[in-house]
């Protein structure tokens, strides 16, 4: 029970952080459910709402400030980013941060397993904010805590081939740093 409070406290709290977090609450659930610990679920609920009831008794809703960052940033930087390009440019860019080992555990994700129940849940998340269009060139910043989330889905890829893989992530690792030019 403390570690299900203190879980959803830590939940509701990144909430507060970056409204894109919101999405980890897919992710979350997808580790009740294969966890089957469904009283850990309302102790995590209210750990949240604890901290949601702080944020509103000291001014601030949730719900106000997410539409006010809607607003923002479709006055801002988002008119000069066109959604039919980042759809699918988000989602190269994840693929070039995670490597191509993640992108073939991905692809074997089948059946009912806490490692595709993780990584499944991980890609619904990203899936959802690669649609919403709100995290258009923002991967590195927003969509970098669920890529953590989709790595087990490398467990899932044949024992005598995680070798290859391994060293396939590494040379995508090394080829985007020495050939993408980045301003950071």
């Amino acid at each position: 029970m403390p570690l299900a409070v203190g879980a959803g406290f830590v939940l509701g709290f990144g909430v507060f952080l970056s409204y894109g977090l919101v999405l980890l609450g897919v992710v979350a659930l997808a580790v009740v459910v294969a966890g089957r610990s469904w009283a850990s679920l309302l102790w995590a609920v209210l750990g949240a709402v604890a901290v949601v009831v702080v944020f509103a008794v000291a001014g601030f809703w949730w719900f106000d400030g997410y539409a006010m960052v809607v607003e923002r940033y479709h006055q801002g930087i988002a008119a000069e980013r066109p959604y039919s390009y980042w759809v699918w440019a988000n989602l190269a860019c994840l693929a070039l941060a995670t490597g191509p080992a993640v992108a073939a555990g991905v692809g074997r994700l089948r059946g009912w397993t806490p490692v595709v129940a993780l990584a499944g849940a991980a890609l619904v998340a990203v899936l959802a904010a690669d649609v919403s269009g709100l995290s258009k060139a923002e991967v590195e910043r927003i969509w970098l805590p669920f890529a953590v989330w989709l790595l087990p889905a490398t467990a899932l890829l044949p024992p005598r081939s995680r070798r290859w893989w391994l060293a396939a992530q590494a040379a995508t690792a090394l080829a985007v740093n020495h050939l993408v030019m980045t301003v950071w």
